[in-house]
């Protein structure tokens, strides 16, 4: 039969010791040794569950030693806690005296708690708009350290963000419709005319870029020959009498064609043939 005597650290359970006591009755060899290897891999997980050997009163009254004793001193932590800033070394012996309580500690899983803290925030986004007002961020992490062990996450944004491009984006100009053309400079014969456009619509704005074009085109008009009216020729002479004596009559005549009338203009006013009396003196 084995014992089952508690250890340094803490006792094996009496089930443990059951157990084993009657794996040993069994006469046979094989199943001898079978019982011893469970022993040993009882006794293994038995010392493994229990590497604190301190029960929570005195794991407390062991922290507060350390934090006195050690930390208060300028003990470089291993256990993530903060140390006092001292110019004296520690002794050989307080040295080894803290190491030796920061052990007990460690299987106890203690360590101190670390609060977060952040990191710089990273760059700008690129502005989401690129004129007339946009929006840009940037994050930083709350990593600087990291939380660990129960202490505080960091308090604040994660994320801010700010306007940018808040200036007024160009106003590119644009062309109003076509005027009325304006009066022919010539009623006939080819004049011309002109009509006009302006840039407000919309007008360029904040550096935008001027219309492309001409604010003013011409064009020929009425160019239909102009009326010509008709223009008599001087008379030609007169036609010989048609008597001798006693009198007779003659005529002369002109035509209108000087210029002829054309393109709907007048004709000429008047007659084209005017006559006189001649010979009349009588025959003696």
């Amino acid at each position: 039969v084995v014992s089952t005597q508690s250890t340094g650290s803490s006792g094996i359970n009496a089930e443990y010791g059951e157990v084993i006591n009657s794996f040993f009755t069994f006469d046979h060899t094989m199943s001898k040794f079978l019982a011893l290897i469970l022993f040993l891999a009882v006794l293994v997980l038995a010392v493994g569950s229990s590497n604190c050997s301190l029960k929570k009163k005195k794991l407390n009254k062991k922290i507060k030693q350390y934090k006195k004793r050690c930390l208060s001193k300028g003990f470089q932590s291993s256990v993530g806690c903060t140390s006092a800033s001292v110019n004296r070394k520690l002794g050989k012996k307080v040295l080894k005296k803290c190491q030796t309580i920061e052990e007990v500690l460690k299987k106890c899983d203690f360590s101190c708690p670390v609060d977060g803290g952040w990191s710089d925030h990273g760059g700008w986004t690129d502005c989401s708009a690129d004129c007339g007002g946009g929006n840009q961020t940037r994050s930083r992490t709350c990593s600087n350290p990291a939380p660990a062990f129960g202490g505080v996450d960091c308090d604040g944004e994660a994320e801010e963000s700010q306007e940018c491009n808040k200036s007024q984006c160009p106003i590119n100009g644009g062309w109003t419709g076509w005027g009325a053309w304006s009066q022919c400079s010539a009623q006939c014969e080819e004049g011309n005319q002109t009509r006009k456009r302006s840039c407000s619509d919309p007008a360029p704005a904040f550096g935008g870029a001027d219309c492309v074009g001409n604010g003013e085109e011409s064009q020929k008009c009425n160019t239909q020959p102009c009326p010509v009216n008709g223009g008599w020729t001087s008379f030609v002479a007169w036609s010989q009498c048609s008597t001798q004596c006693g009198g007779g009559s003659q005529t002369r005549k002109r035509s209108c064609s000087n210029p002829a009338p054309a393109n709907g203009g007048r004709v000429c006013s008047g007659n084209s043939v005017e006559s006189q009396r001649c010979n009349t003196n009588h025959v003696r």
